[in-house]
C-alpha cells in the first residue's frame, strides 16, 4: 500500500469526522436556542424575530386572485364595515376525537380546528417508543402558532376567528358541524370523514345576516413545523399550480437530487406566492403528505409564508373574494388528503396528488424501478436481495456494451508504449505528431476516442443509479425495510457503531464501496498520464465515499455490488487473449 493511498485514507477520515462534529455542533445550538426561546415565552417575553404578531391582520385575496393589501370596500357596500368589538370571553374548549380504519383524529371547538391526525398503521422507528406517525404539527414554541386548518375570516371585519368558540354538533360519528355568529354573519365548517380512507372534506359556509354586503376568501391554514424524526428529515410546503409542482423545503438539511437542502431563509422572497388554477397546496415528507384541494382550482392560490427561519412555515390557500349582499350565503370546499404517498391512492384523488412523490430526472426508470424492486422482493421476500437481483440483471444488460469498451481500452493501454515514442520524435511538430497517432490508432484497430470514453460505463449507469435513488427515496413500500443484520432500513443510511467521543458513524457499506472503487480503478487500463491515474485513484474513491456516507444504504448496496461485478468482468477481460 503506497503513501499516496495511505494519505488518502486518512484525509478522508478527516473530512467525516469534521462533518460529524460540525453537525452535531449545530443540532446541539438548535437545542438550546429552542430552549432559550421557550423560556422567554414562559417570562412573557417578545417573540424571536420572524415570528408571526397573532394580533397583525393576515392578507386576503385580492380581486384577481393574488395576495395583496386587504381590498377597499366594494362600490356596492352601503357602508363600511364596523370596527371589530373587543373578543368576549371564549367558551371552554371542546375536543372531539374519531377513529377511523386508518386513522386517528382530534378537533377543537376552538377555531373548528383538526388539532390531530394520526396514520394507525404506520410507526415512527426514530422516535422513542415507536408512535404512530401524526402528520399534523402542533408547535412546541409558540402556543398561539396557527392551527390546522384554522379559517381566519379577518376580512368579514369581526376580528380574527382562528381561535373563536364554535358551537358544535355531531349528527353522526362521521360528521362534525362547527358554528359561530360573529358580527351578524353566519359561519358554518363541516367536516365530513371517510373511515376507509385518508381523505376528509371541509365545507364552509358564510350567511350574511347584516344589512350590509360583507366579503369573504374563506382562507384555510396548514402549519408546517419540523419535528425530530426520520420521516421528516425532508419537510417541505409544496403546491401543484399552472401544471408544474413547486416545492419550499421547510428546514435545513442536505440535499441532493432535489431533496432537501437549506431552508425559506435567504432563498425565498416572502410572501412566497402560488398563482391561480392550483390544484393542491400543503406540506409533504418523504413518505407522506398533506395536501388541500380546493373545490374550484381556477379561483384558489396558495401562499407559503416562513414564521421561524428552518424550523416553521404556514401554507395558506384562499379562493377569490365574494361579495354576499344581505340576505345571502356562499360555500366554498377542500378535499383533504392526510396519509401517505402510496402511488395508487393518490392516483385514486387525483388533481395531479401523485406528483407529490418525486421521481427526478427519469420519472419512467423511478417507476419501473419501484415496481421491479417491489414484484422482485414479493418472490425473494427481502428487499436487500432484491437490490441486489436487479444490479445482477442490469449488469448483465450492460455486459456486452462494458465489455467491448474494457477490451477498447486495454488494447489503447498497449499501445502507450509506441504513442510515448511518437511524442518523443515529434516533441515540437503538432501536426506530425497527430498524424503519426493517427497511424497508431489505424493500425492497431482502436479509436482514438477510446481514451475519453473510460467513464462511459460510469455515465451509461447514471440513469439507473438516479432512477434507483429515487426508487429507494420516495416508494414507501421500502420504509423501514431491512437487510440483515445491522442493516434495518434500506431507506436510510445504515450505522455499524459509534466512535464514542467523535459520535461519528461508522459505515460499513460505503467503505467497502470505496474499497471496491480503489480495486476497480487499478485493475482498470488507462490511457492517462500516469500520475493523473495515481490523482484519479486517490481522488474518486474518497469523493465517493463522502458522497455515499449520506445516501441510502440500499443505494450504496446497489453501488458495491455493482462494482463488484464490474471488478470480475474487468479482471475476466484483462486475461482475456483478443
Amino acid at each position: 500500500m503506497d503513501r499516496n493511498f495511505i494519505l488518502a485514507i486518512a484525509l478522508s477520515f478527516l473530512v467525516l469526522t469534521t462533518w460529524s462534529m460540525y453537525t452535531s455542533t449545530g443540532e446541539r445550538a438548535e437545542a438550546e436556542r429552542q430552549a432559550a426561546e421557550a423560556e422567554r415565552r414562559a417570562a412573557g417575553a417578545p417573540q424571536s424575530p420572524g415570528a408571526p404578531d397573532p394580533d397583525q391582520a393576515a392578507v386576503p385575496l385580492a380581486d384577481d386572485g393574488s395576495f395583496a393589501p386587504a381590498p377597499s370596500p366594494s362600490t356596492a357596500t352601503p357602508s363600511p364595515a364596523p370596527t371589530a368589538a373587543p373578543a368576549a370571553p371564549r367558551a371552554p374548549e371542546e375536543r372531539i376525537v374519531v377513529s377511523g380504519d386508518l386513522w386517528e383524529a382530534e378537533f377543537s371547538s376552538h377555531g373548528g380546528t383538526l388539532e390531530r391526525w394520526v396514520l394507525q398503521n404506520y410507526d415512527d422507528a426514530s422516535r422513542p417508543g415507536r408512535p404512530q406517525v401524526e402528520i399534523t404539527t402542533p408547535d412546541p414554541i409558540d402556543p398561539n402558532a396557527p392551527r390546522p386548518l384554522a379559517t381566519p375570516f379577518l376580512e368579514l371585519g369581526a376580528g380574527d376567528l382562528s381561535r373563536a368558540a364554535y358551537t358544535v354538533d355531531q349528527p353522526d360519528p362521521n360528521t362534525i358541524v362547527f358554528t359561530r355568529t360573529a358580527g351578524g354573519v353566519r359561519i358554518t365548517k363541516t367536516y365530513t370523514l371517510d373511515p376507509t380512507q385518508y381523505e376528509l372534506d371541509l365545507r364552509i359556509l358564510v350567511e350574511n345576516g347584516t344589512d350590509r354586503y360583507v366579503r369573504s376568501t374563506f382562507r384555510a391554514l396548514w402549519p408546517a413545523v419540523a419535528r425530530d424524526s426520520a420521516d421528516f428529515k425532508e419537510f417541505m410546503l409544496g403546491a401543484f399550480s399552472n401544471g408544474s409542482i413547486e416545492q419550499a423545503p421547510v428546514t435545513a438539511g442536505p440535499s441532493f437530487l432535489g431533496f432537501g437542502g437549506g431552508s425559506f431563509e435567504g432563498e425565498i422572497t416572502y410572501p412566497e406566492e402560488r398563482p391561480a388554477d392550483l390544484d393542491w397546496a400543503g406540506a409533504q415528507m418523504r413518505y407522506f403528505v398533506a395536501a388541500l384541494i380546493p373545490d374550484v382550482p381556477r379561483e384558489a392560490a396558495a401562499r407559503f409564508t416562513s414564521l421561524r427561519a428552518g424550523e416553521a412555515a404556514l401554507a395558506e390557500l384562499a379562493y377569490n373574494p365574494i361579495d354576499l349582499p344581505p340576505g345571502q350565503r356562499a360555500e366554498r370546499g377542500y378535499r383533504i388528503y392526510l396519509g401517505p404517498k402510496e402511488p395508487e391512492l393518490l392516483d385514486a384523488v387525483g388533481a395531479h396528488l401523485d406528483e407529490a412523490i418525486l421521481k427526478g430526472w427519469f420519472p419512467a426508470l423511478t417507476r419501473f424501478f419501484t415496481w421491479a424492486l417491489t414484484t422482485t422482493q414479493a418472490a425473494v421476500g427481502n428487499y436487500g436481495i432484491a437490490i441486489v437481483i436487479i444490479t445482477v440483471l442490469v449488469r448483465l444488460l450492460m455486459a456486452p456494451i462494458m465489455t467491448r469498451q474494457m477490451k477498447s481500452m486495454k488494447r489503447l493501454s498497449e499501445l502507450q508504449p509506441k504513442i510515448k515514442e511518437v511524442q518523443e520524435k515529434f516533441p515540437d511538430d503538432r501536426q506530425k505528431q497527430s498524424e503519426a497517432m493517427m497511424a497508431v490508432y489505424k493500425e492497431a484497430g482502436v479509436s482514438p476516442f477510446s481514451a475519453m470514453a473510460g467513464c462511459f460505463p460510469m455515465l451509461l449507469q447514471l440513469p439507473v443509479f438516479i432512477g434507483f435513488y429515487y426508487a429507494l427515496q420516495g416508494a414507501i413500500s421500502l420504509r423501514q425495510q431491512p437487510f440483515f443484520g445491522w442493516i434495518t432500513d434500506l431507506s436510510e443510511p445504515e450505522q455499524l457503531f459509534v466512535i464514542p467521543g467523535l459520535e461519528l458513524p461508522v459505515r460499513l457499506l460505503p467503505l467497502l464501496m470505496g474499497g471496491s472503487m480503489v480495486l476497480q480503478q487499478r485493475l482498470t487500463p488507462t490511457a492517462m498520464d500516469p500520475a493523473q491515474a495515481r490523482m484519479m485513484l486517490i481522488v474518486m474513491p474518497i469523493m465517493f465515499t463522502v458522497l455515499f456516507y449520506q445516501f441510502a444504504s440500499g443505494l450504496v448496496l446497489y453501488w458495491l455490488v455493482s462494482n463488484l461485478l464490474g471488478i470480475g468482468q474487468q479482471y475476466l477481460t484483462n486475461r482475456s487473449k483478443d
